[in-house]
């Protein structure tokens, strides 16, 4: 069997993206590519947006590949607010909804809100290096690939002048210093 003898990453070579590339896309074209058309619009309906500065999404990326199962669980200065009115998309027959959190800090002595996500398929990559007698895929492989999963999506949105501005991608090195690599974007 060619997965056993030579390994999942020997097979995914052979294609032209990457793994973190094809996850970046799969993340935006059944996500971002959804929600971030009605974002601006649902910030402006909701309870929060005299709290908000920024009528757009933050995406948060570790560049270690590993994420918290919740924002606040990151970092003790962040906490939920409550979430947006939910986006109704129909896929493949289904109406499905897709929901955006918003999140509360303290910014200059204020309280600030803002919505933000942190792309669960990057967990991918750590499954991968846990299974990694099947796929190959070691911890250096899994930093490889967060790299380019965010230049990918960084380069996928800047294509897509439709979106531009409602979306802003963050990578960080420390669950610990997750707000410290946000808080500058604040200022804008």
């Amino acid at each position: 069997m060619l997965v056993l003898q030579h390994g999942l990453l020997a097979i995914v070579h052979s294609f032209q993206v990457s793994i973190g590339e094809g996850l970046a896309y799969n993340y935006y074209a059944g996500y971002l590519r959804l929600v971030l058309p009605s974002l601006a619009a649902r910030v402006g309906t909701s309870e929060y947006e005299k709290h908000m500065k920024f009528k757009k999404m933050f995406v948060l990326i570790p560049a270690n590949g590993e994420m918290p199962t919740k924002l606040q669980n990151a970092d003790g200065t962040v906490h939920q607010v409550g979430e947006l009115e939910p986006c109704v998309v129909e896929r493949a027959g289904v109406k499905r909804k897709y929901s955006n959190v918003v999140y509360g800090t303290t910014h200059n002595e204020k309280e600030v809100m803002f919505v933000a996500d942190l792309p669960a398929n990057i967990l991918t990559l750590r499954d991968m290096v846990m299974d990694q007698e099947l796929t190959g895929f070691s911890e250096e492989d899994k930093l490889r690939e967060v790299q380019k999963y965010a230049a990918f999506l960084q380069k996928i949105l800047k294509s897509q002048p439709h979106m531009a501005g409602m979306c802003e991608i963050i990578v960080y090195n420390d669950d610990a210093k997750m707000m410290e690599a946000v808080r500058p974007h604040f200022c804008h």
